[in-house]
């Protein structure tokens, strides 16, 4: 017997990958159930209704929206100084950001 289905699957627009996990691909019935599901895996849907996987939408989302920095932090050296860069990263993508520091020894080695 033939059977005949009408289902919809979820792709990453940016990599293809599509929502499931492996070589496994999962199939919905309707689309509220397949975007529910994309979201609570991680999947977001882009400014132009592009659906990004939850690999790939922290760096497009910043792309897009900018970056969510943290504080800049300053590392200690080992001997207990301040170390002569700071750095911070984005609380979405992880991407990294440094900068020199310059230190003023007569206001307590803060930066200025």
């Amino acid at each position: 017997m033939l059977q005949g289905h009408t289902c919809l699957s979820v792709h990453c627009d940016q990599c293809g990958d599509a929502l499931g996990r492996a070589a496994f691909t999962v199939h919905f019935r309707t689309e509220n159930t397949a975007m529910k599901t994309a979201t609570a895996d991680g999947w977001r849907l882009g400014p132009d209704g592009q659906w990004w996987c939850s690999v790939c939408a922290p760096a497009l989302i910043c792309q897009s929206e900018g970056h969510q920095f943290g504080p800049w932090r300053q590392p200690r050296t080992r001997n207990g100084h301040p170390a002569p860069s700071e750095y911070r990263y984005c609380r979405r993508c992880c991407v990294l950001e440094s900068r020199p520091t310059t230190h003023d020894e007569g206001n307590g080695g803060e930066p200025r």
